[in-house]
């Protein structure tokens, strides 16, 4: 009865082990690119922001975006060749939703400084876009992030 278990024991794990689980290319590319608009939305409606408070809530919004971006980045099943890849991709994201969570705290500390504030850059937006050019380097079809600026006011 003991070697039967073995024997089933090791089929099992030997099925398990040839199922492999990973992702093709393909399938890792959509899960990234889906990443990837999750993350440009969430920077996209910061400059929509008509006030301070507005602007604070739209960038606690998009700090939440990109953290969830960098949970399913994280989670994506990804070829073994691209994990690697996809595991600084996945931190870079979540370092980007930090910056943002600290750019909202300093603003709220200074508010006459928020007040003046007329453009924001983020370090981790140009690692996140350096992560996205390999990527593309390696055949993931994964736009940049855009640069979003608000549109001008017409009098």
């Amino acid at each position: 009865m003991l070697r039967l278990l073995t024997i089933a024991s090791v089929l099992l794990v030997a099925l398990l082990a040839g199922c492999g689980g990973s992702a093709t290319k393909e399938e890792f590319q959509e899960d990234v690119v889906a990443a990837r608009n999750e993350t440009d939305a969430g920077l996209a409606q910061i400059v929509q922001a008509t006030s301070v408070d507005d602007l604070l809530a739209r960038m606690r919004i998009a700090a939440s975006e990109v953290r969830g971006a960098s949970t399913d980045v994280g989670d994506a099943d990804a070829p073994d060749e691209l994990e690697d890849a996809r595991d600084a991709l996945a931190r870079r994201l979540l370092a980007l939703s930090d910056e943002i969570v600290g750019t909202v705290e300093t603003l709220e500390a200074f508010p006459d400084q928020a007040a003046l504030t007329s453009a924001l850059n983020f370090e981790q937006w140009i690692a996140v876009q350096t992560e996205l050019k390999k990527l593309r380097a390696l055949g993931v079809a994964v736009p940049p992030l855009e640069r979003h600026k608000p549109e001008p006011i017409r009098q």
